[in-house]
């Protein structure tokens, strides 16, 4: 059966090509991935969630607000992703971001036939205002807000504790990043101001997309245009 181990050892060659061919590819696919990366930033392209925001703020300081929010965090994990310095002092900031308002409303939205909730309606609301490092305001003061409605379970009450926390978790994500988009588009058109453009106000897509977790869990959310 000579021509059985012939085979065999062919095989064995084949596959242990195919191996060291695909080992040698893997460098030029990082490398086509990498330089294909440079090329989508250089041509505005950014990741999701990250925002864009110009120079002047650089570095900001936080004030205001609830000190330990979901809100507060995940504004301050956004802001380290788009490169701005989140400082502790405001002497040393290019800029202060004050909150004014960050609250979160709970109401019956709906109730059955004994006349118990059914389902609950969740309102957040965020104001604040943009100044420069001295005070003085860049951008004049803004308020948004988030609605959700989820369902009750009175037999299930740590399944709607949970439920609830995430929603009011992802109302304060969708929030922020309204909020930084907000403030992209407005220092946008204060520097065209600034340098003898229009003084059309831009349009920003202040629009939240649908996040398939509440999709798929019966929770019906829609953003409130500020």
């Amino acid at each position: 059966m000579w021509w059985l181990n012939k085979m065999s050892d062919t095989g064995y060659k084949i596959q242990g090509k195919r191996q060291v061919q695909a080992t040698k590819g893997k460098p030029f696919l990082y490398l086509v991935s990498f330089f294909l990366y440079l090329s989508l930033s250089s041509c505005g392209f950014h990741l999701r969630g990250i925002v864009e925001l110009p120079p002047e703020l650089e570095s900001i300081y936080i004030e205001g607000g609830l000190p330990n929010s979901q809100m507060r965090e995940i504004l301050r994990q956004k802001l380290i992703a788009s490169n701005v310095k989140v400082l502790e002092q405001a002497e040393e900031s290019a800029a202060r971001l004050r909150i004014l308002k960050d609250e979160t409303r709970r109401r019956i939205a709906s109730i059955n036939a004994a006349g118990q909730p059914n389902e609950y309606e969740l309102k957040y609301m965020l104001s604040y205002q943009l100044n420069d490092g001295k005070g003085q305001a860049l951008l004049p003061g803004k308020s948004l807000s988030q609605l959700r409605t989820y369902r009750y379970d009175p037999n299930n009450i740590l399944s709607v504790e949970e439920e609830e926390f995430r929603i009011k978790k992802e109302m304060a994500r969708a929030a922020v990043n309204q909020m930084l988009r907000q403030i992209s588009a407005g220092m946008r058109h204060r520097d065209r101001l600034l340098n003898g453009g229009t003084s059309a106000q831009p349009v920003a897509k202040d629009s939240v997309p649908a996040d398939s977790a509440l999709a798929n869990s019966g929770v019906r959310g829609e953003p409130v245009e500020p």
